[in-house]
């Protein structure tokens, strides 16, 4: 059912790929769906930082085991049976580099970006021989994990593609940004052109609208400071899989819940209402993730460090992250 479902929608997808002003990479879109077809289902989820009852392992022991890589190999092996159990945004990264090793059969990613792509989590081994973990924002892997837009930037940092996003607006008064922000209806946001623009592979980040169920406008929130009374983002790394009317279907490692064991990675399905804000990334030159040689497992982006516990983004500052020109999305060069 799986293999088929993908099928269908890169069908869909590959159909009618260039879509207006959008550049797609058609080939890149097919190796993406051809890594979430490699994932196993469920497996877990999990965020916790040690074993417990339900899992002998952890989230960042199975993502140090499944990226496996010598220190005289050329590339790594992916092995997304031993990413088990996992949470979003690991699932999302897993998928990223799998991705990048179905695609990459020319070798056009050396080495030493290879290197650098690998999580550091805080587990000892020949190329993290402290043991160190990365934060949000630091390094490859502290980017695809951080809060707020994580991926979008990596992507623009290294030159390797383009992001659009909308959003719906704060709802209280408190979170508007500017006096005559607005929280458009549901017709109005379910009727944007956004929803259209999206094609299967593309990476996606949900600000998740909590507006109408638990009474918090956390889906206008970009990031977490650090004071207690003020909602704080709310949101979910996901792979965009399609649109059919106004539900969003997605995958990802989709949890918490009662029975985390028998969750994760999974495909998702939710109301376009029930996003408040969104960040589509598209991944058109796969080829610059070379870049990510110049990118040491200590260099921070300061940004997206920040979103971790000390403060909240504007939205025009994640447009400039993300190098979105108000008026005029493009792709970066950079």
């Amino acid at each position: 059912m799986k293999r088929a479902i993908i099928a269908i929608l890169a069908v869909l997808c590959l159909a009618g790929a260039v879509q207006g002003k959008d550049k797609v990479n058609q080939a890149w879109q097919r190796a993406v769906l051809a890594a979430i077809d490699s994932f196993p289902e469920h497996g877990g989820y999990y965020t916790g930082s040690r074993p417990n009852e339900l899992f002998a392992r952890t989230t960042w022991r199975g993502l140090h085991d499944a990226y496996q890589m010598g220190v005289d190999d050329e590339r790594p092996r992916f092995d997304p049976m031993l990413a088990q159990p996992s949470f979003c945004s690991s699932a999302t990264y897993g998928v990223l580099i799998k991705a990048l090793l179905i695609w990459d059969t020319r070798g056009k990613i050396k080495r030493e970006a290879w290197v650098n792509m690998k999580p550091r989590v805080g587990i000892a081994d020949e190329f993290n021989p402290e043991g160190v973990g990365q934060d949000d924002g630091v390094g490859f892997w502290g980017r695809a994990n951080a809060n707020g837009p994580g991926l979008g930037v990596l992507v623009r940092e290294l030159g390797a593609g383009y992001s659009f996003t909308a959003y719906r607006g704060a709802k209280s008064v408190r979170n508007r940004e500017t006096p005559d922000e607005r929280y458009l209806s549901d017709g109005e946001w379910c009727a944007l052109d956004i929803w259209q623009r999206a094609l299967p592979g593309d990476l996606m980040k949900i600000f998740w609208n909590r507006n109408e169920t638990r009474g918090s406008d956390s889906g206008a929130i970009i990031g977490c400071n650090d004071d207690k009374t003020a909602d704080q983002e709310a949101g979910h790394s996901v792979i965009f899989m399609g649109c059919q009317g106004d539900t969003v279907t997605y995958w990802s490692s989709n949890g918490p819940g009662k029975h985390p064991e028998h969750m994760g990675y999974s495909m998702g399905r939710c109301h376009k209402r029930d996003i408040q804000r969104v960040v589509f990334t598209r991944i058109t030159r796969p080829e610059r993730f070379n870049n990510a040689r110049k990118m040491a497992p200590t260099d921070v982006n300061a940004y997206l460090n920040d979103l971790n516990g000390k403060r909240h983004s504007t939205t025009a500052e994640m447009l400039v992250q993300l190098g979105i020109r108000i008026e005029k999305e493009t792709e970066s060069n950079s």
